[in-house]
């Protein structure tokens, strides 16, 4: 993953429990909402962003990530 030295979910199986515990599981598709969680060591959101049309900005996700785990 390009020297990403943090963990990272995919949220397959069982099928979308996590988006459903944050919110974006989409029961009338089948799929969750794109979108960017971010927790801190302890697990407290410390950034989330639903991704509606495009790609995020990765430097600024990056940055986030950065001082989430330098915290």
């Amino acid at each position: 993953m390009g020297g990403l030295d943090f963990p990272l979910l995919a949220d397959f199986h069982p099928k979308g429990e996590v988006a459903q515990a944050f919110g974006l599981w989409r029961e009338d598709k089948g799929y969750s909402r794109r979108a960017i969680v971010i927790l801190d060591p302890t697990g407290r959101v410390r950034y989330s962003n639903i991704i509606e049309r495009g790609a995020p900005d990765v430097e600024h996700i990056l940055t986030i990530v950065r001082n989430t785990t330098a915290a």
